[in-house]
């Protein structure tokens, strides 16, 4: 599998874990494949979408071991400095919502906004920045800034059935929902 066929899976089981589906065995089998190319210090826009497949597949250890590899910045510079400063709070973030701890998802994923352009990777593949953080602030009842970024998300995309379920689900002020461990 190429990365680029790695990426979309991520991203796509991603979305579709966000949405509530049961993607069964598929975090375990694209896991796997991402063994071989994530590793914290290489291209960071393909290990963050590795940490993906590894929350899903519960596998900590190497979320831990990239993340950690963002965090000692080794190898090239300019890599080294776009992992700690772009990559390591999206891994945090994501991380923090994988374990139901939504408020901390949203702190970290609301600061990366405003750097995921320097990511690199096309609009759709960043909006799953946007599309978690909205689910985080919903999930984690901030029901203020769920409402703001729902409302945005429906000015961009008026006619989408995802962003009117964002809208709807943030005015319904939910009480704060956590994830079973």
């Amino acid at each position: 599998m190429v990365a680029l066929d790695m990426i979309d899976a991520s991203a796509l089981l991603w979305r579709l874990y966000l949405s509530g589906h049961d993607v069964g065995d598929r975090w375990q089998e694209l896991a796997a494949a991402w063994d071989s190319h994530a590793d914290g210090r290489t291209y960071p826009f393909n290990d963050w979408h590795a940490v993906m497949a590894y929350l899903g597949a519960g596998r900590t250890r190497e979320v831990e071991r990239i993340a950690s590899g963002f965090r000692t910045a080794g190898g090239v510079a300019e890599i080294g400095e776009w992992g700690r400063k772009t990559a390591l709070p999206l891994v945090e973030g994501f991380s923090a919502f994988w374990r139901g701890d939504y408020e901390a998802a949203a702190g970290f994923l609301h600061s990366a906004r405003s750097i995921a352009n320097s990511f690199g990777g096309s609009h759709a593949q960043r909006d799953i920045i946007d599309w978690t953080l909205t689910e985080a602030t919903i999930r984690g009842g901030l029901t203020g800034m769920a409402e703001a970024l729902a409302s945005e998300r429906l000015a961009l995309k008026p006619h989408s059935p995802v962003n009117k379920s964002f809208l709807r689900r943030a005015r319904e002020n939910p009480v704060p929902e956590q994830k079973a461990a």
